[in-house]
């Protein structure tokens, strides 16, 4: 009980502190700005214009929310050890694991509070065009959290071994290679590869996210079906890849002179 105890006083002062940094408003501002923008970029008939609606928001959210996730995360435990804040922390009973679990739930809790205001306009555009909420529309959101957790996730870890310019680079660049998975493989493979640059390439694949398969907008944007249990591989994924994640940023920190 100590444990999760230290770790959600860890959260609450992460997640204040990123909620009142410019970054987060300026970022959540462009967002609304891009959402509400969405509504006038033409003069299509309301469907086409619902589609793009859709469309535009949806990645206005994946993609402010990413970045903030992002910041947040690779500045967190370098501040906290330049700033030596952190040794206050560690010279009581808290553990390391303990102070790493808090910095990131206190990003995701940042993360939240600006999904949620972007949701929100999302939603009340939705509901203004159509007269009604697409059904779809609250699980999409949901997968998109877990994306962002993810990407949380993979960029603490990387905070925990470089310094945060380069972890902000290297999160960015897996972020991108993770979207763009399959194509990117498929790319690289077709220009024959001898059998060493062919392992490399394989062993890379399998170990990127495949953050491809959080993209469920499509299904909201043309009217797709997804099935459920597809969903549920979805949700799972994303929970023991980034459960791993966090394993490794512990273990990292763990070793980390301070």
């Amino acid at each position: 009980m100590q444990g999760i105890r230290n770790i959600s006083i860890i959260a609450r002062i992460t997640m204040l502190e990123g909620s009142r940094k410019q970054v987060f408003h300026v970022l959540v501002l462009f967002a609304m700005f891009l959402i509400f923008g969405s509504a006038t970029l033409a003069k299509f008939d309301q469907h086409v214009q619902v589609k793009m609606l859709n469309d535009l928001c949806l990645f206005s959210i994946f993609f402010v929310s990413a970045i903030i996730a992002i910041t947040v995360t690779v500045t967190g435990l370098p501040g906290e050890v330049e700033q030596k804040t952190i040794y206050p922390i560690v010279a009581k009973p808290v553990r390391r694991s303990e102070f790493v679990l808090g910095k990131y739930f206190g990003a995701m809790g940042t993360v939240v509070v600006g999904m949620a205001i972007m949701t929100t306009a999302y939603m009340f555009l939705q509901w203004f065009y159509l007269g009604h909420l697409q059904p779809a529309t609250l699980y999409i959101v949901l997968v998109l959290l877990e994306e962002t957790a993810l990407i949380a996730a993979i960029s603490l870890c990387l905070s925990t071994v470089c310094s945060w310019p380069l972890a902000w680079f290297l999160s960015v660049t897996l972020v991108a290679m993770g979207n763009m998975k399959f194509a990117l493989y498929d790319s690289l493979m077709s220009k024959h590869q001898n059998a060493f640059n062919s392992v490399t390439i394989l062993a890379i694949y399998h170990l990127l996210p495949n953050l491809e398969s959080f993209n469920f907008k499509d299904a909201l944007v043309h009217d797709l079906y997804v099935p459920n249990a597809y969903i549920v591989q979805t949700v799972i994924y994303g929970f023991m890849y980034t459960s791993a994640i966090l394993t490794l940023a512990i273990a990292g920190f763990a070793k980390k002179e301070l």
